[in-house]
């Protein structure tokens, strides 16, 4: 079967480009709010663990590698 590559670089970026929002806000509200978001923090963080754990990185002399240096298959591992 063939390799496709593709990228999810602008995914995993917007998930960085939220915490970091959420993060700056977090110190200027309630604790209530705060217990939010820090559940809002840890789906984010485990989204990306995710995303990592999915598409690992290229190694060498594997399919040429995209921006983000992840890739998929079509086989299952």
């Amino acid at each position: 079967m063939a390799k496709i590559a593709f990228s999810l670089h602008p995914i995993t970026d917007a998930i960085r480009r939220a915490e970091k929002k959420l993060r700056a806000i977090r110190p200027k509200v309630s604790k209530a709010e705060r217990k939010k978001i820090d559940l809002n923090l840890r789906m984010l963080e485990k989204s990306h663990r995710l995303l990592r754990l999915a598409c690992p990185e290229v190694k060498a002399r594997q399919i040429k590698p995209p921006p983000y240096g992840q890739w998929f298959t079509t086989h299952p591992r």
